[in-house]
């Protein structure tokens, strides 16, 4: 059974993206997480940053076959609340131009961003994870640390 993921790509009135410092690994990362039965993209965005949220676009599912993970990618908008800079779950908070992503982001985020910004909306797409941070995230995975 694949573990369903929910995460919101959020504008500020630059058209900067909100990002998410992660506290379980040093990665930054869109607001969301795994959601459970009765959880909501909007409730995981409002517990890591303090931000109401009302979303108006699904960008798309991302299936991670190796690692049964399916991920939800919506475009949402600041309604209200306050940021929450240092959370159960989260670091900090930044603004970031979609232009000058930073480095050490979680797999395949960038291409999530990426596919919003080439105005991508209910796309269905299977990702092949490569590369170092998906074999660390696999590994994590297989000793039951995530």
């Amino acid at each position: 059974m694949y573990t369903q993921g929910a995460f919101v790509i959020v504008l500020n009135e630059s058209q900067q993206i909100l990002l998410v410092k992660r506290k379980d690994v040093p990665l930054w990362d869109l607001p969301g997480g795994r959601v459970d039965p009765g959880e909501s993209a909007v409730r995981e965005v409002l517990e890591e940053t303090g931000y109401n949220v009302a979303l108006s676009a699904k960008i798309g599912v991302y299936q991670r076959p190796k690692f049964q993970d399916e991920q939800h990618v919506f475009f949402g908008s600041i309604t209200g609340g306050q940021a929450v800079a240092d959370g159960t779950e989260t670091a900090g908070l930044k603004w970031v131009s979609p232009e000058r992503l930073p480095l050490f982001m979680v797999p395949n985020r960038k291409r999530q961003i990426n596919d919003f910004k080439n105005g991508a909306q209910d796309v269905n797409v299977t990702v092949k994870d490569r590369g170092l941070l998906a074999a660390i995230d696999l590994l994590k995975r297989r000793l039951g640390k995530r």
